[in-house]
Parts: C-alpha cells; structure tokens; sequence
C-alpha cells in the first residue's frame, strides 16, 4: 500500500502568510469558510486517504456531492496520532507557520518530520509574496511575446508611490492597482484613478499601514479585462512541473465567485475566442521552465497562475502567483467527473457557505 495522505482545507492561508505568526486568529468569515466546507478535500482525495476536519459536527459531505466523491474518511486533530504516522503524508490547502503549530499539537515529538521545517516555511512565504512573483516570474513571461504585457514594483517608502502615481497625471497608465504582498483574493487591494478620486489621505494611511506590517506595497497598473483566467499545475520532487490545465473562472471585485466546469477542450475554444492559442502555449512553457528551477527543493504540491485576457488579444501573464491548491484544482478535478459542461460556485445561504454545482449546455463565463 502506498502512504496515505491527510489532506486539510485551510482556507485563511495567505491571512497566515500575512501575519507570518505560529499563533494566529482568523478572521470569522474565514473561521466558518474553514468548517463549512471542511469536506472539500474529499473531491480529490483518494479512497484510503483522510480529510482532517476541526471537530466531528464537520465530517459530512453534502448529499448532492456524493457523486464526485471517494474519499469519506475523516478524522480529528485529537485523533491523529492514532494513526500509524510511519505511512502517513500532510497535504493541505497550503502550508503555513499556524497549520505546522496545530499540528505539532496533535502529534508526538518524534513525528514533526512529517512536517516542513520553519525555514522551509519562511521560504515558502517569500515565494508566495506578490513582490517575488513580479520579480521572478511575471518579467521573465511578458519578455517572451508582444502579446503578452504587464509589470508590478514594489515600494518601501511612501512618496516613493506617490510620485509614480502623481506622474501618472501627465502620462498613462492614469489608473492603478495597490496590493499588499501577501493577502486573499479581492483583499488588500485598493484601485486608484488619478483623475477620480485620486490619492486620498485615508489612501496614504493605507499604504503606510501596509508597510509597516509587511514591508512594501505593490503598484500596478489596472488593466480593464475581457475574462479571468488561469493554468493550474504540480511541481514534483524531481523538479519536474506538470500542466494540470485551465481554469476559467468569475470575480467579482477582485474575489472568487466561481468555476467553468468542462473539457480542456472546451475550455480553450472558450478562451481563443479573445486570444491566441500560441500565447497560451508560450505562457505553459515559460511557467514550468522558471518553476522548475525555482521550486526544485523547496515545494512539492498544487500551484496556480491567475490571468487575464485583455482587449486585442493581449494576456496579462501573471495577475497573482498561488503557491498552494486553488478552486481551479477543484474544478479541474470534478470536471473529469462530468458528462455536460456547468459551474462550480461558492454561495453563502442561510448563514453557510455551500458548494453548488450547475450543469448547462452552455457555460455563460466568457
């Protein structure tokens, strides 16, 4: 028998990166994200593997899931290490200084090997900031095709921001996007016009606030788009990165609302109505050729690029770098599972947050 795995869903993982703390409280819609959908590991997990959930009231899946289900086995974090840890591997959502602490708690001295090291953990953090993604990757992936644009810089002082935006007055990019280095989707974000509103001092507040507590603020211009989307792989521990696949999916706001579910095929006929089907193939390959190098001995496990296609066909290559699983491993996932193409959705109903999957002849995403 192969090892068996114990997967986790924790969803309040780039909160953690943000705090960079062992101890950490999550924000409550994260909190009940978290065991709402505790299950969700489930979808992918194979049939003799474990989904770890916080207390037992959460170990059940939704009934209308059931078909995309094998796995069913759930278990505590009181009851861990009443398992045989010699044959055993973690594989969360993503990994993080406060899930290392937790489960430090729940196993005995002996079995932390089982887990990465706190330097392992720290380097993992870096990589996961949106400052290294827009050094390392997004530069190396827009030098490839005309077709292919976008830049982010990272700021340490305040009125260094300031002057590149006041410049923008006189010359385009005239709107812009500020991110924190490290926060959720649609979070830690805020979008500038220097012909709007402009720089607000309750904007300048915020950039300072986001210095202060994570060294530099990201600029970047905003880009109108035509669809979001993004490619999906695995980095293995020889170094090689597999493509997983597409993942076409809708924000709003700047956060996660849901998932096409469909072939690949179907997926790029989708895609290719706004850009070229050699661009995409340009961005795979530079993806894995910078990954392998980059992730060879500090990561193993699911990662993702978010898109977006823009007017006149062009791509932003590297919206946000996910160095853990994402909803588009989900979807890629359950689409193997269908017969008809549909939608993927997380909805918050009567006071939950549940998983909801449509079927439809045609998907209404791009």
């Amino acid at each position: 028998m192969g090892r068996r795995t114990i997967h986790i869903f924790n969803p309040g993982h780039e909160f953690a990166l943000a705090e960079n703390k062992s101890y950490v409280t999550l924000p409550r819609a994260a909190q009940q994200l978290q065991n709402d959908l505790a299950f969700l590991p489930a979808l992918w997990a194979k049939a003799d593997d474990f989904v770890l959930v916080n207390h037992a009231h959460y170990a059940q899946i939704p009934s209308d899931l059931h078909p995309y289900v094998k796995c069913s086995n759930f278990i505590t974090p009181s009851e861990i290490s009443s398992l045989p840890l010699d044959n055993v591997q973690f594989e969360p959502w993503g990994w993080d200084k406060p899930l290392r602490q937790q489960l430090i708690l729940s196993l005995s001295e002996k079995s932390e090997r089982l887990l990465p090291s706190e330097d392992a953990l720290d380097v993992l953090r870096k990589m996961s900031s949106r400052q290294w993604a827009a050094r390392y990757l997004l530069p190396t992936i827009v030098m490839q095709n005309d077709n292919l644009v976008g830049w982010a810089h990272a700021f340490d002082h305040v009125q260094d921001v300031l002057t590149v935006m006041d410049n923008a007055s006189q010359n385009p990019p005239y709107q812009f996007v500020l991110k924190a280095p490290w926060s959720s989707s649609g979070r830690g974000l805020r979008y500038v016009d220097v012909h709007g509103e402009g720089i607000t001092e309750h904007l300048k507040g915020w950039i300072k606030n986001v210095i202060r507590r994570q060294g530099c603020v990201m600029l970047e211009p905003f880009y109108q788009k035509v669809c979001d989307f993004g490619m999906e792989f695995y980095a293995h521990s020889n170094s090689d990165i597999s493509y997983m696949g597409l993942s076409l999916f809708n924000t709003k706001n700047g956060i996660y609302t849901g998932n096409c579910l469909a072939s690949e095929r179907e997926k790029i006929k989708l895609l290719t109505k706004h850009v070229g089907v050699e661009c995409l193939e340009t961005i795979r390959q530079q993806i894995q050729s910078v990954m392998r190098i980059q992730l060879h001995g500090n990561y193993v496990g699911p990662f993702g690029v978010d898109m977006m296609a823009l007017p006149d066909g062009k791509i932003h290559p590297c919206v946000e770098l996910n160095l853990r699983r994402t909803m588009g491993h989900v979807a890629l996932n359950i689409s193997k599972k269908i017969a008809e193409p549909g939608m993927m959705r997380i909805l918050f109903q009567s006071g939950h947050y549940v998983l909801h999957i449509t079927h439809d002849d045609k998907v209404h995403l791009l």
